[in-house]
Formats: structure tokens, C-alpha cells, sequence
């Protein structure tokens, strides 16, 4: 079918070339001694490798390959191949090594690109340097063979950063990469070396970008990377050596076009790497530290995801925060929402965000202890995380198969687990902090149904990381060197966490019912029609809680997306009818004392809501945030709701699902499985005994044990079964603990007693028995007399004294105990003797003191004193008028007691919150004004160190006195034999002759990569400039 009548004909701008007319790639090998078209040097390569596999006949094809299966042999080895095997993994790496190779990047890449920036060698920018990595654990990649580029420059590299890249386009990585750019510039115009002077390197810093699987890659990443010089379809290799790519490695040194193409940005050197699979976020981190990092030994490590842009001095303060203060281990610096107020949802997200930077992040950082370090922008200390905190941080990487319910939701939060391990690590004292002056924008969710999967992922994470942080606590006093003043601090920190875990995310929904409850109750309580319609409004609201706890049990979001996005709205209704009655309620009350608020149930029920509301608004004036606050408050108010009880129910409810859920990586891998637990078996040694056979004979039936199909698909099922059963159990034991909670609330907001004060006869034999504990006889008589005048004092009105002459200050005692309690109010009564007399010239007719006390009063004086312990008088019972008519009595409502409880939990949280706030903004503007003509060592920011970019740069700097570039680590088998294994960190200068490590001489002092200077003045429309005394490559 032609082209339509009238169209314009179509124009090839480029004619695509034949293959005929294609030159072939020609690549370099590392040592720069061979030049061959890339598929004869691979198929030599191949062949190399049939050569050295004849070596052994009939035994080569099982032989060891990489690192892991060197260390997780499954074969037993005949005893004159005892040393053959060692040999030939030490040959095979060398013959691996040797697969990496420079390929010519096209001139248009590079072309007018450099003239402004001194270089010693034109491959930094004519060649790309390519790596089929077979190795299937990213932390052999050194001991397998592998070296990095910037290895063999000889660079010493200070910030490492990290962008982990999915299925992202190219407009969302451009975005990092050039906000990566914009701060490198300013590092390199502003920073402050120990010495005072200005600037970095570029060779100091690196890019590493991790793609998660080439086949997710998108189409446009890939054709940009091409076009940078960072990337080559061509050259992919897809096994290599009889083994499977396992990842592309690509290492480049790119320029960057800003302001329209007019200038280049500093040369930015980058590592793309690209994994065959796609294997998860966590395993492109592990990539980066346990194989990139290790290497290179950065001084600090910066983590990016694809479409988060740091504003252009974040990395800037990143890097003097961590020079300036030796005690960091890590920190994260404010993550905000790109366009917030683009839909609903990003407002509500870039208001929660803001939030949590506002309450939780100071005080965190003042203490010491962070509970997360976002991936999407986060700095480590290379030093604080090497070791035992990457070990756990990877745990849940390589024991998928050993992971029980608990530790596969904890490990969804990877990152919170390295934040305590990084606190706790043994011996050391690094905190983690927060610096608000570093941000970073981030993309947010725009639907619902992605928020909730993101959700789940993030608060099982959370809550189960916690409860682990928490368990861990001990470990910072018994393990860690901090002081002990910073032991308590973080003590408190973690007294303050575990209340917001109780009361914020476990009984959140439960104390949210009970606060809208009680708000309904004094909203419809009025006319009968009007308490019908709150208990319908009530039980809608109850009702919709059922229906998202059901609905999450067997669907995924999507399926029930409408349902979800009713709830949504009605609940936010409600947060609506909430805020309303609050406002009605502060128009038009009048009484704002403490008596006055702290006995209405609404005034409260308001005061809660004030006192949560106010500690937003006090941190967000504090730290200079009010308006983008206001700006997306009402939203993410009224939201709420929303947050209590869909999202924490859906996380709860799916607590079984352990994949990050919202890049579609919910796939299960049987063979991944499998892999990891064949990792158990034991190291690679060969012994020709009896004992070796057995012990390779059992391996044997071991590996197939765990590596039969059938068995691993019958593990997984039963694993899965266990996972539900522990969400099945995590969720009876949240919905019951809130409902006993409601229950409990519900029944003490209802309750209502009256209580009274103690009456005068009750503290007298209060008395008396407090007096009998403490032994005094004397005493309790002289009570008991002057108690038994006072009853008859304040009786007149109970009891008719009529015709008694004097009464009552000549009649004081009564002569029988009747008329106290058992007697009909008016029963006569009869008179002992005057007051005056006090007993002691009684006629003989009368009955004596002791006959008083044991007739009127029940008393026998002549008890011991444990008698009079056990004292019981009888009391006139409480009325209106007579006697203890004085006493007050109180009527107490429940829903004050528990009311007032909230409030004062709520205000103990916001106390933390402010307090914290108030110390960071402090030590804010000190660190701000203290840091500004700071040139000595403790404050300087990173220093400079000389590049070593040619050969020569190691024997310098180890002249000079200065430490090594590329330090050497040396890794020994445990076995009796003692063989050497390999050397893992390479110098970059270093070359493989005949087997053996060779060392270059030391050449002339080398030319230094420091003339880049990216401004010439404060011109809107920056120029290049090179600086006078810098030759430049011809």
C-alpha cells in the first residue's frame, strides 16, 4: 500500500549503511598488547580455554569456573588432580580477566567534547572498557578475576554514588544523572579542602548506574547510553568462557550537555552495568557494594534511584557533613515530592513526607539513631558499613531459603535494618543524621492501588525492622563504643519509638475508632431521630473497616480498585464531619481552663486534635515550613483515615507477600531458591582417603537433596503455607488486641461512679489504726476518747438529746453504741458522765471507761495492739442534712480518665517531637555559621588528594609518604596445602605476566586532572575556560 495522495515524501536523513559497508569492532585488551576484531578475540579466548581444559582430559568439564563453585565443590576428585584443580582455577581466572576489553567509543560521541579539560590519556574518552561478568555472586567478583577501569588509572575515589535503574525511561535517569551533574559542579567550584583550597577533582568521583535486568531495560535508557558512549549493543556478549553473562559492565568517562547543548557539564566518570536477570533491587545494591565498592574502597557512598534529583548542593553537604564530623556512619538528607500539587495523592504524600522530616527526622538525629535511610537518597560512610552491616543488610539476599515469616517481612526494609547495624557495630561509635540542607526530589505514587502496594511493603518492613531494632538495643551498650551519655540518649530514643509503635501503628485504628466514636456521640446527641442517624453513621463506618478486611484477604488492589476507591472517600468524609464539629466546637465554647476542657468530653476529644494539629504547625515554623505545610495540609488531614485503615489494613492482611510489589518482581523463583541453599555446602578440599570419599559421598546426597526440582517446589509450597499461617496469626492478633481495646475504651468512655471524701469518723479510725502499727497504746486511747466526743458533738442533728441539761458540752460520751448505727434516727439515748470529769470521779453505779468502750464502741481496752489494727466503728451513713452533710461527693466520667490518658501520651510524643526540633534547628545554624571560615582539620571538607592517572601515580604518592591508591588484600585458603587463592583488590597499574602480578617503573612526575574549572565568573551564561599554567592533550 502507497504512500496517501498529497503526503509529503518521506526523507531518509541518515541512509541507513549495508552490512557489507560495516568495519568490524576492533577491542583492546587491558594490557593494551593485543588489537583484534571483537569476535576473533573472543573465539581465541574460547579456545585458550578448550586448551587449558585439555589439560585434564575427561575431568575439565566439571571444573570450576568461578569462585562460588570453586568454594561450593559437588565432585570428588581423583588424587593425582589434587593440585590440577587449584591450578586451573588460578589459570581460568587469568583467562577471564582477560575478556575484558576497550572498544572505540564513535568519535561523535566525544567529538569537540574535551578541548577543555586535561587528560593524560585519549582512551579516557576513545575507548569504553567492557566486562562480561560471569560470575554468579556479585561478592566474587574480585577474587574471580574482575578489575575495574578506575582501578588500573590509579584513581583514589572519594564519593561513589549509586543509581539503581528498572524499567524507568531515559527522561527519569537523565534526571538524576543531571542533577548529579549540577552538584558535582558546584563541588567542584566550592569545596574547601583541608588545606583552604577550593575545588575537587572529577577523578575523584563515579557514577554507577545498576540496571535490574537488560531484557526490562527500556528501549530509550539504552539508546541514550549509547549515545553518551556508556553503552554498546554490538559488543554484548551473551556468555562468555562456556558460561552465562551475568552482567554487562561498561565503564565510560561521559560529558553531559546543559543549557541547551551550549556547554558540557565536568566529565563524569560512569560505570554502567547491566544484569542479564532480573533478580531486585537489593541484588543491584549488593553489585555496587560487595563487588564495585570493594574494590575501589571509597571514602563515602551515595545512593540514588532512577527519577530522584538532588538539588545542586545536596552532594555538596553530603560529603563536608561527613569530613566534618569522623563519627557519622551514615545520613539522608530530605526527600521531597517533584510537582506536589499536581494531583490529590502527591500533595497527600508530599505533605507526609514533609511531616515526617518535620517530627521524626530532628529528633532521630539529635539522638543518634535513624529508623530508615531511604534507598532513593541516602549516604554511608564506606568504613561504617563494611563488614558486619552489609553482611545483615545481604542476609535476606542469600538465605531467601532460611528466612522464617518474621525475617522475610523485616528484610522488605533492608535499609532500616542497616541503620541499627550501623549504630550497633562492635567497637565502633558512628550515629546517623539527618542534614536538611541536602534534598532531593522524588517521584510519588499517583494511584491509590500503587500506594497500597507500595505500603505494604514499606510498613510490614517497618514494623518488623522495629520490633529487630528494638530486640538488637543491648547490643549498642554491650558492643558498641559509644559514651555513655550517647548510650541513654539512645535509650530514650528508643523508649520514645517503642510508644509510637504501640500506639501509633498497632493500636492506631483502634484509637482512631474510639476518638471518631466519642465525636459522634457529642455530635448527634441530641434530639431521638438524631441518635438513631450517629449509630447508622457509626455502624457504616464500622462497617466499611469489614469490608477492607475482607476484601484484602484474596484480592490484589487492582481487582477491587473501586471499592477502594469508595472507602477512601467516605473515610475521608468522615475526617471531614470531624474537623467540622472540632471548628464548631472552638467557635463556640467559651470556657477555656484546664477544669473547664479537661471535663467535656468534646473539648477533649478537641484537645487531642489541637495538641497533634499544633505540634505540625509549632515544627513546621520551627524549621521554616509553614507554608508547604498549609499548602498540602488539608489533604493529607483528611487522609488520615485513609492511612489507619486501608493501608495498615491491607499491609497486615497480606503480610505473606514478601515481594516489593509495585515494579512487578512478584514472580518466584525455584531455581534462585535452589542456588542458595546448594551455597550450604562445605569449602572446596580435596583429601585421596577413605574418609574423603565418604564425606564427598554424602555431599553428594546432601546437593541432591537440595537441589531436586521436585523437593525445592515441595519446600516452596510448604514455605508459602507457613508465610500465610503467620499473617493469619499477625492478623488475629491485630484485629483482637484493637477490638479488646475498643471493647475496654467503649466500656470506661460509658462508666460513671460517684466517689466522697473521707469523713471525719474514717480518718479518726484511719488514725487509730495507723497509730496501732506504730505501737502507741497511750495514743489510741486519747483518739478513741476525743473521736467518741466528736461523734457526739456533730450528733444533735441525727440524734433527739431533748431535756438533757447542757447538752452537749456536759454530756460528751454515750453510754451505748446504738444510736451511731444501728439504732432508728430518735431512739433515746443516755448520758455517761460530763466532759469535765473525763471519767475520773464516776459514781460507783456507772459503768466504768473499759464497760464504755466495750458496749458503746466494741472496743476492749485491754487489747493488744494488733487487736486494735483490726478496728471497725461504725459509721452514720451520708445524707444532706446532718451529720457529715459537710462531706462532698464527686461523679466521675470514663471518657475523661481515658481521654486525658491519650492526651498526655499524645503530648509526651509531641514534647520528643518539638524538643528534638528545637535542638536540631540550633545545631543547624550552628553547624551553618561555625563551618564557614572553618579551614583547619577537623572542619575542612574533602582533600584533595594528587591524581594518579598515569602509571606512575603509585610510585609518587609512595614516595611522598602518602597512602597507597590501590591497596593490595590478600585472601589465603584455610587449608593445610596453604595455596594461594588470589589477590581480590588489584592496583590499577598492575599487569598479568606469565601468571605473575608485574608491577610497571615508576615514571615522571605525572600531569594532574585538576584544571577543570567550570565558571569563570558569576555570568548567567557560564564559559569554559582552561587555566593557564594546564597543558592540554593533543
Amino acid at each position: 500500500m502507497g504512500p496517501a495522495e498529497g503526503a509529503p515524501p518521506s526523507v531518509d536523513y541518515v541512509e541507513p549503511m549495508k552490512d557489507v559497508e560495516m568495519e568490524e569492532i576492533f577491542v583492546i585488551n587491558d594490557d593494551i598488547t593485543v588489537e583484534k576484531p571483537i569476535d576473533d578475540y573472543y573465539a581465541e579466548l574460547d579456545k585458550r580455554l578448550q586448551g587449558l581444559k585439555s589439560q585434564l582430559g575427561s575431568d575439565a568439564d566439571w571444573m570450576p569456573s568461578t569462585y562460588e563453585k570453586y568454594m561450593t565443590g559437588q565432585h570428588q576428585v581423583a588424587g593425582s588432580l589434587q593440585r590440577n584443580v587449584r591450578e586451573y582455577y588460578n589459570d581460568f581466572k587469568l583467562l577471564r580477566a582477560d575478556t575484558q576489553v576497550y572498544y572505540p567509543v564513535p568519535n561523535e560521541v566525544y567529538r569537540d567534547e574535551w578541548d577543555d579539560v586535561q587528560v593524560t590519556d585519549p582512551m579516557e574518552f576513545t575507548h569504553c572498557r567492557y566486562t562480561p561478568v560471569v560470575t554468579e555472586d556479585a561478592r566474587d567478583f574480585g577474587v574471580d578475576g574482575y578489575t575495574l577501569r578506575l582501578q588500573r588509572m590509579d584513581r583514589k575515589i572519594k564519593l561513589f554514588i549509586c543509581v539503581t535503574l528498572y524499567n524507568e525511561d531515559y527522561d527519569e535517569l537523565r534526571k538524576t544523572l543531571v542533577g548529579i551533574c549540577d552538584n558535582l559542579e558546584v563541588m567542584y567550584d566550592q569545596f574547601v579542602a583541608k588545606d583552604g583550597r577550593r575545588g575537587m577533582d572529577w577523578t575523584e568521583v563515579a557514577v554507577c548506574i545498576v540496571q535490574d535486568g537488560i531484557g526490562n531495560a527500556n528501549e530509550s535508557v539504552l539508546a541514550a547510553s549509547t549515545v553518551h558512549g556508556f553503552f554498546s549493543p554490538v559488543v554484548l556478549q551473551t556468555s562468555v568462557l562456556g558460561a552465562p553473562t551475568t552482567l554487562h559492565l561498561f565503564e565510560y568517562t561521559a560529558r553531559f550537555k546543559k543549557y541547551a547543548g551550549l556547554d558540557n557539564y565536568p566529565p563524569l566518570q560512569i560505570m554502567f552495568a547491566t544484569k542479564g536477570k532480573n533478580k531486585g533491587k537489593l541484588d543491584s545494591h549488593c553489585w555496587y557494594f560487595d563487588a564495585f565498592c570493594y574494590l575501589l574502597q571509597p571514602e563515602f557512598c551515595v545512593l540514588f534511584d532512577a527519577g530522584t534529583k538532588p538539588l545542586p548542593s545536596a552532594l555538596k553537604s553530603v560529603a563536608t557533613h561527613f569530613q566534618r564530623y569522623p563519627s557519622v556512619g551514615a545520613l539522608t538528607g530530605e526527600l521531597t515530592v517533584q510537582r506536589p500539587y499536581r494531583t490529590f495523592l502527591t500533595a497527600v504524600q508530599f505533605c507526609e513526607w514533609k511531616v515526617s522530616h518535620l517530627l521524626q527526622k530532628p529528633i532521630e538525629s539529635v539522638c543518634g539513631f535513624l529508623t530508615v535511610l531511604p534507598g532513593a537518597f541516602c549516604a554511608f560512610r564506606w568504613a561504617a558499613v563494611e563488614g558486619e552491616p552489609l553482611r545483615r543488610y545481604f542476609y535476606g539476599l542469600y538465605s531467601q531459603a532460611e528466612l522464617n515469616a518474621f525475617e522475610a517481612n523485616m528484610f522488605l526494609a533492608e535499609d532500616r535494618i542497616l541503620c541499627i547495624e550501623v549504630v550497633a557495630k562492635k567497637g565502633c561509635n558512628y550515629r546517623l543524621e539527618y542534614i536538611k540542607e541536602a534534598v532531593a526530589e522524588a517521584d510519588a505514587v499517583t494511584k491509590l492501588t500503587g500506594l497500597m502496594k507500595q505500603r505494604r511493603r514499606w510498613l510490614n518492613g517497618t514494623f518488623f525492622a522495629m520490633l529487630y531494632a528494638l530486640g538488637n538495643m543491648g547490643r549498642i551498650w554491650t558492643e558498641s563504643a559509644h559514651s555513655v551519655g550517647r548510650k541513654v540518649t539512645l535509650t530514650l530514643e528508643f523508649m520514645y519509638l517503642t510508644i509510637n509503635l504501640i500506639f501509633g501503628t498497632w493500636f492506631g485504628i483502634g484509637i482512631f475508632y474510639v476518638l471518631l466514636y466519642m465525636l459522634l456521640k457529642v455530635a448527634f446527641d441530641s434530639e431521638g431521630w438524631l441518635v438513631q442517624i450517629g449509630n447508622v453513621v457509626q455502624l457504616l463506618y464500622l462497617f466499611l473497616i469489614i469490608v477492607q478486611l475482607i476484601i484484602n484477604l484474596k484480592n490484589k488492589p487492582e481487582a477491587v480498585e473501586k471499592i477502594h476507591s469508595f472507602c477512601a472517600i467516605y473515610f475521608c468524609l468522615y475526617m471531614l464531619v470531624f474537623t467540622g464539629v472540632s471548628i464548631s466546637f472552638l467557635i463556640t465554647n467559651t470556657d477555656y481552663s484546664f477544669m473547664g476542657i479537661s471535663t467535656q468530653k468534646l473539648a477533649l476529644v478537641v484537645a487531642i486534635l489541637m495538641s497533634a494539629l499544633g505540634g505540625i504547625l509549632l515544627t513546621a515554623l520551627l524549621h521554616g515550613e509553614i507554608l508547604a505545610v498549609l499548602g498540602a495540609g488539608f489533604q493529607y488531614w483528611i487522609m488520615q483515615p485513609v492511612f489507619f485503615n486501608m493501608l495498615q489494613m491491607y499491609a497486615f492482611c497480606n503480610a505473606d507477600d514478601i515481594s516489593w510489589g509495585t515494579k512487578n518482581l512478584d514472580t518466584k523463583h525455584a531455581d534462585h531458591d535452589a542456588k542458595k541453599m546448594a551455597s550450604k555446602a562445605l569449602a572446596y578440599q580435596v583429601r585421596p582417603s577413605k574418609t574423603s570419599k565418604a564425606f564427598w559421598d554424602a555431599m553428594s546426597k546432601v546437593q541432591n537433596h537440595l537441589t531436586d526440582a521436585k523437593k525445592i517446589a515441595a519446600y516452596n509450597q510448604k514455605k508459602e503455607q507457613k508465610m500465610r499461617a503467620f499473617s493469619s496469626y499477625l492478623l488475629i492478633a491485630w484485629v483482637s488486641t484493637n477490638v479488646i481495646f475498643v471493647a475496654a475504651a467503649t466500656i470506661l468512655s460509658n462508666s460513671t461512679w460517684e466517689s466522697c471524701a473521707m469523713t471525719e469518723s474514717e480518718m479518726a479510725v484511719n488514725a487509730v489504726k495507723s497509730q496501732a502499727v506504730e505501737g502507741d497504746k497511750a495514743l489510741i486511747m486519747a483518739d478513741l476518747i476525743q473521736t467518741a466526743v466528736t461523734i457526739l458533738q456533730r450528733g444533735e442533728a441525727l440524734y433527739p438529746f431533748h431535756g438533757l441539761q447542757g447538752f452537749p458540752d456536759n454530756y460528751p460520751m454515750l453510754i451505748t453504741g446504738d444510736a451511731q448505727s444501728n439504732a432508728v434516727r430518735g431512739s433515746p439515748v443516755t448520758v455517761l458522765a460530763n466532759a469535765t470529769e473525763l471519767f475520773s470521779n464516776l459514781d460507783a453505779s456507772m459503768p466504768k471507761f473499759s464497760d464504755w468502750l466495750q458496749q458503746g464502741m466494741g472496743i476492749n481496752s485491754s487489747a493488744t495492739l494488733e487487736e486494735y489494727g483490726r478496728l471497725w466503728m461504725p459509721m452514720p451513713s451520708n445524707t444532706t442534712n446532718g451529720y457529715d452533710s459537710h462531706v462532698v461527693c464527686t461523679m466521675h466520667y470514663g471518657y475523661t480518665y481515658f481521654l486525658q490518658i491519650m492526651f498526655i501520651i499524645l503530648c509526651v510524643i509531641v514534647l520528643f517531637q518539638v524538643g528534638g526540633s528545637v535542638i536540631f534547628i540550633v545545631a543547624y545554624w550552628v553547624r551553618r555559621w561555625t563551618g564557614r571560615d572553618r579551614k583547619d582539620g577537623s572542619g575542612g571538607a574533602l582533600q584533595r588528594a594528587p591524581s594518579g592517572s598515569t602509571h606512575g601515580g603509585m610510585a609518587m604518592g609512595a614516595a611522598a609518604g602518602m597512602p597507597m591508591m590501590g591497596s593490595v588484600k590478600s585472601f589465603y585458603s584455610s587449608d593445610p596445602t596453604g595455596s594461594e587463592v588470589e589477590i581480590a583488590i588489584q592496583p590499577g597499574s598492575a599487569r598479568y605476566a606469565g601468571g605473575q602480578m608485574v608491577m610497571p617503573p615508576a615514571g615522571d612526575e605525572p600531569l594532574t586532572d585538576d584544571s577543570y574549572s567550570p565558571r569563570s565568573d558569576n555570568s548567567p551564561s557560564p564559559v569554559r575556560r582552561r587555566r593557564g599554567d594546564s597543558p592540554h592533550f593533543q
